[in-house]
This record gives C-alpha cells, structure tokens and sequence, in this order.
C-alpha cells in the first residue's frame, strides 16, 4: 500500500493538538474497573437500552429519533439508574467497556432529549465537560468516560466507531446496545461498517477521504500499546474498508495516494 503524507503533515500536527488526551481520571473508580478486570465475573443487564436503539435508531442512515426516545424517557432513565448502580469490581474487562460505551451512548441521548429542540449537541452548554452521568457510583461527564476511562484503560481504536456524539458525522449509532459476551464482535462490525462507508472512508482518483475523526484521534490507531495498531491510520482502513478500497490501496502499481480528512457536519442526526 502506498500513500502520502508530508504535504499534511503541519495541518494534522495542529488538528491533533486540539483532540482531547487520553489520560486516566483522577478516581477511585479506577481502581474499582481494575479490581474487576482481575476478578469479575459478573454481567451487566443492557436490555433495556437495547430495546430503546432497535426501535429509534437507523444505523443504516446514521439517524437517531430522539423524539421517540422523549415518549420512552421513562425507560431510558430507569437504564441510566441501573447504571448508577453498578458495581464495577464485578465485572471483567469486556463487560466493563460495554457498560461505558453504552453509558457514554445512552448519557448522550439523554443529553439531547433533555434539551430539545436543538441543531446541534453544541448549542449546549459544555456538552462533553460537564459531569452529568452516573456509573457505578460516580458522576462523570463524557469526556471523562471516552478519554479518561475508556481510551486509555481499553486501549482499542475501535471504541472511536462505536460511542456517539449526536452528530451527522459521527460514526453512526448501533441499533442494538453493546454486551460483554459480545463487544468484540459488536466492534469489528461497526468499524467495518464505519470504513466501508464512503461518508467515512473512500477514494476519488489519487485521494483517500477519511473522517475526521481518524484526524483527531490518530495517535489511537497507531500507538503500538492499542489492539490492532497499525503503522499509519491507511493501513488501519485497509483491514476494515470496502473490498474497492482495499485494492486500490494495495495496488502497488497505482499511482500513490494522499489522506485528506473531511468536514465533520455537528448537525444533529436526526432523521
């Protein structure tokens, strides 16, 4: 495979120094999440968020009917109780980043229910800063379960497909919530179905068009500590994209190509 990147290279040193870090929070419910990835063996109970995405989530189109959650408000906040009450030293490493992910997802929809109508997630105040979501006893915000617990306790770049901002050109919701006994399939197939998408990844003459986020996140698919690391984020899109863009990527005769990230749309994603 063959591509270019010293023409960006400046613009992605600068977009990259506005992503947050991973870095751990500063809580004792760290020590709970490792206390159980050593001994739990318990399972968390996500049915009933599940319930609420097969019914209002298109994963398809990447819309969300938040309206119809608002009519189910009743059940999604009965799930994020559940939540609250979680014991993170019974559960092991996969139950765990479901439960956060899901957390992350579920905090996320109620965030916009909560303050519609809306254009988008960023007509609220401090979205992603402010501790709103009960876990396991902790209030936290969203920022410090995706970057302070999720990235650098799971250390997996497949997490940055399957957490949800509300945004048009976020990867796309699941219409189905995630489980221990299930996450790493659940993640392989939404980053395939993330990089098979030419919203997110494809190819136009000698340019490979990738989503942003893979711009403000980038040090995540090729850090040598994360699962499935790769040299450069084009080899990443290699293993997951579309069997077109798979070869034009291999063709070693082909001429090379350029990364060049496109605009994330914040509209919401709603249908």
């Amino acid at each position: 495979m063959s591509f270019r990147r010293p023409a960006l290279l400046a613009a992605l040193l600068i977009s990259a120094c506005s992503a947050p870090g991973a870095e751990l929070i500063d809580s004792p419910l760290v020590d709970e999440l490792r206390t159980g990835q050593r001994s739990g063996d318990q399972s968390f109970d996500h049915s009933a968020l599940d319930a609420l995405l097969s019914e209002h989530v298109n994963a398809e189109a990447g819309h969300v009917d938040y309206q119809g959650i608002r009519e189910e408000r009743a059940d999604l906040d009965a799930y994020l109780t559940a939540l609250a009450r979680a014991d993170a030293t019974a559960l092991n490493e996969d139950e765990q980043l479901a439960m956060l992910i899901n957390a992350y997802n579920a905090c996320t929809l109620r965030l916009i229910v909560d303050n519609l109508p809306i254009d988008s997630i960023r007509d609220i105040n401090d979205p992603w800063g402010q501790p709103r979501c009960e876990v396991a006893g902790y209030m936290l915000s969203l920022d410090a379960i995706e970057h302070g617990l999720i990235r650098p306790l799971y250390e997996d770049p497949r997490i940055h497909f399957a957490v949800n901002c509300a945004a048009r050109s976020c990867p796309h919701l699941a219409e189905s919530a995630y489980t221990g006994a299930e996450i790493d399939a659940q993640l392989d197939a939404r980053t395939r179905a993330t990089l098979s998408d030419t919203k997110f990844a494809r190819i136009e003459g000698d340019t490979l068009y990738l989503t942003k986020i893979m711009d403000w996140y980038g040090g995540d698919f090729t850090n040598p500590a994360y699962r499935g690391s790769t040299g450069e984020r084009a080899d990443y899109v290699e293993i997951y994209t579309s069997e077109a863009i798979r070869a034009r990527l291999q063709d070693e005769n082909a001429p090379e190509v350029d990364v060049v990230f496109m605009d994330y749309d914040w509209a919401l994603n709603a249908p």
